[in-house]
């Protein structure tokens, strides 16, 4: 990844095959190439003469000389079907050719025949210059030549004065670019802003501004298939910005001087340069490789699906032997040609499944950022195949956005419709396979005895597309009663780091909002559904002891001074005793008390820990019930399961209930406070470090309140510092982020209505179970929607989830969507 001051990075690594200079063609009037455009079969060329060349790609053999701009050929262009060439010129002309006229068309060389120009130019630098004045013979012939061409005047209502606020260096032509159907016209200026313009039958009118800098002006624009729209800058920059969140995704330092000329080529981009070089970016927009066999300033770029090409004011065009690969990686932001919909019904799911597992949306790491959005706009453009009104919306700075999708339900005049948001995230944990722990490609979806393997099958893709796919069942099948709003994040997996402030600034879209839904756990075993209902909160802070002196050596200063890792161990120390009890005063004191109604909920799952064959599995449950596949050379199986745990091992069917019950309560019911790691300022055996600093967590529950735990800490731990040491160091604590609990209201209608769902489908009364961990947006979004939440775990205790091997079930898989269904088609009636 590159950003401004990191040019360095740019030289550090050379291709294994570099790319050739195949061929060059020398101007023969000596002029600077400006502009290039190539067909299937020729190769355009616009020069400061005013002339344009065309050129055989077979033979590169001049064919003709197109003539009649009385200045510098600025920008040249070629319409879809080929059949038209547009020019632009520094005399304030554009000049269309017609390659379809009946009377050049289908003849040996198919290149409209202009004759010659009188006009006699100066080979001058100023590319809008007209050269020396003419004389009145030379207007009278140059009118002649021009009697048979039309002239076309420009309405006053497509006209947009002060458009901007320096030069317009660049436009750009597109359709249907994300989130504005039709034509549109991109302009990019001096004043370092790009502006977007909708055109229509009244004329154009401005939709968007992209604002820049006004040191950093436009110099030319290129538009990916992805939606990135690359802008080349004063100064070497390369500006990349999505379209779909009007986002600068990142700022590129490509070269020492201005960027004149972008390409896109495959799922990468190319840039040349005043600074003599071409060169060459991959999909990730990394450096791969540079060019610069131009002996002068590169002004120009086009490419074949063979070559790119590039001009140069040192009088030549140069191809390069670059294959454009058979297809983009990107997800297209246009709408595919080919719908989903000509999959059978039966693989649809499972086909978008495997595309969307193939995405490495791994979020908190820069280099899967444009995966991450990659992967958003895959989920986008599968909304809107499947009837939903779709759209990104922004995250963070930096972050990945937002995937916001609407279904209608039919409209009933007696009663108002009911509206459910879906939460979910398309966002995974990374899956590093060094150690060789997955049996199968991890972001490559793979099926083995009813089983589905890969990277976010459970957590949280899998159930994700399952709900869609309920959506639109029903409303393909005439029966979607309610509106269903899907909210996908993808910064779930890091904090959700910019999700509550997208949600709200864009609050328009959540109105009227009765229940939220989402699916994001699992259950306690294998063999019996769940309902969840509650999840602890949690506070994440940092303590931190310190003093102003430098690192020491611990033979020199040892004993004399006070040490802050010392006083960390001595403060922490202090926060927990042998009993797990957290010793900070008042924390237990708001902790709801447990009730009888609320005890005899873990009644069924205690005779279930007692009867069933999972819960007697002897790994620990959460993940971990069923023994790893075969993983490595001549069979050897992974033995030992990695897990994180639910419930505590059943193997003593003798346990007493009310421990067994006391252990549950412990893990999902009561909180915790943890110690997870200790930095400190340097790492070495023989000094001792100026400073210290340790992470901690505190896990909430009803009805403890963030505020006053945060408080309760922050005053303890530094009255236990004070007290405990004589230390001539210093400490501060920092509460780096907190998230409220959770609680459902199981005498609720919605509760009701999802345990009758489940009980259809699986035969089966569900068990009612909590987390002890924390999703932070679920209380956020009850709040917000002022709507209850719902939570209805797919997966079985042995996903794998955040581990290798992860997998869901595909009965789990399609049951899940058949509740989402149930459940849906009895919302209108509750």
């Amino acid at each position: 990844m590159l950003h401004s001051g990191s040019l360095s990075q740019l030289y550090n690594s050379k291709p294994l095959y570099p790319t050739r200079c195949i061929h060059t063609i020398s101007q023969e009037d000596k002029n600077s190439v400006l502009s290039l455009a190539a067909s299937k079969k020729y190769l355009f060329s616009g020069s400061q003469s005013s002339q344009i060349h065309v050129w055989d790609l077979q033979t590169f053999a001049l064919v003709t000389v197109l003539k009649g701009h009385r200045g510098s050929v600025l920008g040249l262009k070629l319409s879809e079907d080929e059949h038209y060439l547009f020019s632009s010129s520094g005399d304030g002309t554009v000049r269309w050719y017609d390659f379809a006229d009946p009377q050049t068309h289908g003849s040996a060389i198919d290149i409209p025949a202009i004759p010659d120009s009188p006009r006699k130019m100066v080979n001058g630098i100023n590319f809008f210059e007209d050269g020396e004045e003419a004389d009145d013979e030379y207007e009278r012939l140059q009118e002649e030549l021009d009697r048979d061409v039309i002239k076309c005047v420009i309405r006053e209502k497509n006209i947009c004065g002060n458009a901007h606020d320096g030069y317009i260096y660049c436009l750009l032509h597109a359709k249907d670019i994300p989130n504005v159907e039709g034509e549109v016209l991109i302009s990019g200026s001096g004043d370092g802003d790009v502006k977007i313009w909708g055109i229509g039958k009244s004329g154009i009118e401005l939709l968007h501004t992209l604002k820049g800098n006004l040191d950093k002006g436009i110099l030319c624009l290129a538009l990916s298939e992805d939606g990135y729209l690359f802008c080349g800058v004063q100064g070497g920059d390369v500006q990349i910005w999505d379209l779909e969140t009007h986002q600068m995704i990142r700022s590129v330092m490509a070269h020492t001087k201005d960027v004149l000329a972008i390409s896109i080529r495959g799922s990468g981009f190319v840039s040349a340069s005043a600074d003599g070089s071409i060169k060459i970016w991959t999909e990730g927009f990394q450096f791969k490789e540079s060019l610069s066999d131009h002996q002068g300033i590169v002004l120009s770029l086009t490419s074949t699906e063979s070559c790119l090409i590039s001009g140069s004011n040192d009088h030549t065009i140069k191809f390069w032997d670059m294959p454009s690969s058979s297809h983009s990686c990107f997800e297209s932001f246009r709408r595919p040609s080919g719908s989903i919909q000509d999959v059978p019904s039966s693989n649809t799911m499972l086909y978008v499944l495997e595309k969307w597992i193939a995405m490495r949306t791994v979020s908190g790491n820069p280099e899967y950022m444009e995966e991450c959005r990659r992967g958003a706009r895959f989920l986008k453009n599968i909304l809107q195949q499947l009837g939903a009104v779709s759209r990104m919306i922004p995250g963070a700075i930096g972050r990945n956005p937002l995937v916001y999708g609407k279904f209608t339900g039919r409209r009933s005049s007696e009663k108002r419709v009911p509206t459910v948001l879906i939460y979910g995230h398309y966002d995974v944990i990374a899956a590093d396979n060094e150690k060789n722990l997955w049996g199968s490609d991890p972001f490559s979806l793979t099926g083995k005895n009813g089983y589905l393997y890969g990277r976010g099958t459970s957590d949280n893709k899998g159930p994700i597309l399952a709900t869609i796919f309920a959506v639109n069942e029903l409303l393909k099948e005439g029966l979607l009663d309610v509106n269903v709003i899907f909210l996908i994040e993808g910064e779930e997996e890091s904090g959700s780091v910019g999700f509550y402030e997208a949600v709200d600034k864009n609050k328009e879209l959540f109105q009227d909002v009765d229940m939220v839904l989402l699916s994001n756990s699992y259950w306690l075993g294998e063999d019996v559904p769940c309902i969840t209902y509650g999840l602890r909160g949690v506070i994440h802070a940092t303590v931190s002891i310190w003093n102003k002196r430098a690192d020491l050596h611990s033979g020199v200063e040892g004993g004399a001074v006070s040490e802050p890792l010392i006083d960390l161990i001595h403060v922490l120390g202090r926060l927990v005793d042998s009993d797990k009890k957290v010793l900070i005063p008042g924390f237990y004191d708001q902790v709801r008390p447990v009730t009888e109604a609320e005890e005899k909920l873990y009644d069924p799952i205690v005779e279930w820990m007692r009867t069933s064959e999972t819960a007697q599995s002897s790994t620990r449950a959460h993940h971990s019930t069923v023994t790893s596949p075969n993983l490595g050379e001549g069979g050897k199986q992974v033995k030992e399961c990695e897990t994180q745990c639910k419930i505590a091992s059943a193997n003593n069917l003798a346990l007493d209930a009310d421990k067994m019950k006391q252990q549950l309560m412990s893990r999902w019911r009561y909180p915790t406070l943890t110690v997870h790691k200790i930095d400190v300022s340097i790492n070495n055996p023989t000094i001792i470090p100026r400073s210290a600093q340790a992470a901690v967590s505190m896990r909430v529950v009803p009805d403890q309140t963030i505020t006053d735990i945060c408080a309760q800490f922050e005053e303890y731990v530094k009255e236990v510092f004070s007290e405990s040491t004589e230390s001539d160091n210093s400490i501060s604590v920092t509460i780096q982020s907190a998230a409220e609990y959770w609680l459902g209201d199981l005498n609720g209608k919605y509760f009701k209505a999802v345990e009758r769902a489940i009980y259809n489908e699986w035969d089966m009364k569900p068990l009612y179970i909590r987390e002890g961990g924390s999703i932070p947006a679920v209380r956020w979004l009850e709040k917000f929607c002022n709507a209850p939440a719902i939570h209805i775990p797919f997966g079985q205790s042995s996903d794998q989830a955040h581990l290798h091997n992860e997998r869901i079930r595909l009965l789990n898989l399609h049951a899940g969507r058949r509740i989402v269904k149930s459940l849906l088609t009895a919302l209108p009636d509750l």
